[in-house]
């Protein structure tokens, strides 16, 4: 379920349902039981030698935290997450266009049938993809049964459905009989050929959604990256067990100011922790998770869409009103006192002065040009002598041979 927000920052901090408290508290609390237990084994178990000793394992352990590149390694495996996690959000289908323009191109109580045939089963196609991807769709429809109890399918269209040998799936079936029944259509007169291709077009989009989701579902994030970050990120905090207890030896608690509660340990967690635990909630947004789709509901909407676009909508005209359109629509109250700022072109204020604005002509352009032409000119005449210069030599040559 997305957990819905919409408050003051300081009311936000105290949300619990999906939040970073809920998220981080387990780890949390296991790291405060670890910390205090070894920080009371030096305290009272150990004499002065092996406090000292023991300082030297401290300091060993902070040296080494610095050799994980946590922030990477997290900053790179959430961006890869969340950018993976829109993308399936965008690859949901939904049956707007396809009834519009099912409803658009069959008019009429003679084609309601087919309409609502359709508009069932785009939702039957949803219910038995979904099944496969969503714990909560396969838990609301575990069985094929559950589908024909619940209206989604017929006793013939389910026996048809169980009898087809399919070892890949048959999740695609409802769209195969969504273009048999257009094709129907088609070859009975009631679409032409150009309202067929339309149709089509917005079938095969309606399907390419589902098909996409079950690719997603195959390929994961590589199982050797998360494994890293997961070992990165609680290797880090293992280590600031030792790390970042409290110097309790003689020279430690003289020259260092000695907190006995790890407060910048704990910002750590918080916010390496939950920056882990973003992406392993995203990585599946499938699942039971707070932050995960709600294909339930969607599967319910767009049902009551589709219905509402095959029956009532498909031929509803409210009647024409000849009064004309207000361009000023009014506002209320509180909506006038938040008014929108009119957008301007950056050039908008840009101004020019009138000596600036006089039309005057490029007297030196035009002299430069006439330069040009000289050149030319120049090089036009020598062309001409070199080829008389050649004509002449050509028949000096021809008179010798003549006199020879």
């Amino acid at each position: 379920m997305t957990i819905w927000y919409e408050e003051e920052f300081s009311s936000l901090m105290l949300r619990w349902r999906g939040s970073l408290w809920k998220a981080v508290l387990k780890d949390l609390m296991a790291f405060y039981c670890g910390y205090y237990i070894i920080l009371f084994a030096q305290w009272y178990f150990l004499d002065e030698e092996g406090k000292e000793y023991f300082t030297g394992w401290i300091e060993w352990c902070e040296i080494g935290l610095q050799y994980i590149p946590l922030s990477f390694l997290l900053g790179f495996f959430v961006a890869v997450i969340v950018a993976r996690w829109w993308e399936q959000f965008n690859w949901i289908s939904w049956p707007d266009k396809m009834m519009i323009m099912v409803s658009a191109c069959l008019p009429g109580t003679e084609n309601l049938v087919i309409r609502q045939t359709i508009a069932r089963w785009s939702s039957l196609q949803a219910a038995i993809a979904w099944s496969g991807i969503s714990v909560r769709t396969l838990k609301r429809f575990p069985t094929e049964r559950h589908l024909v109890e619940s209206g989604l399918m017929t006793e013939e269209e389910h026996k048809m459905y169980t009898e087809l040998d399919a070892p890949h799936g048959k999740w695609f079936v409802p769209i195969i009989w969504i273009v048999n029944i257009l094709k129907k259509a088609y070859q009975q007169g009631r679409i032409d050929s150009i309202q067929f291709d339309m149709i089509l077009k917005h079938v095969y989009s309606y399907r390419d959604g589902f098909a996409m989701l079950f690719v997603y579902d195959w390929i994961k994030i590589p199982l050797v990256y998360t494994q890293v970050v997961a070992i990165a990120t609680y290797g880090y905090f293992f280590i600031c067990l030792i790390g970042r207890q409290p110097k309790i030896n003689n020279s430690g608690m003289k020259n260092e100011v000695t907190i006995m509660f790890p407060i910048f340990t704990t910002f750590q967690m918080l916010f390496y922790l939950g920056w882990l635990k973003v992406g392993q909630y995203l990585m599946n947004p499938f699942g039971e998770d707070d932050d995960d789709f709600e294909l339930n509901y969607i599967l319910d909407r767009n049902t009551a869409i589709a219905h509402l676009m095959a029956t009532e909508l498909a031929d509803q005209i409210p009647p024409l009103s000849e009064e004309a359109m207000n361009p000023n629509i009014p506002h209320t109250r509180a909506s006038f006192k938040i008014q929108d700022i009119i957008p301007k072109n950056h050039l908008s204020g840009f101004q020019l002065t009138n000596k600036d604005m006089e039309m005057v002509t490029p007297r030196h352009l035009d002299g430069s040009q006439n330069k040009e032409k000289d050149k030319l000119n120049g090089l036009r005449e020598k062309e001409g002598k070199s080829k008389k210069n050649v004509a002449k030599f050509g028949n000096v040559s021809e008179n010798e041979k003549l006199t020879k």
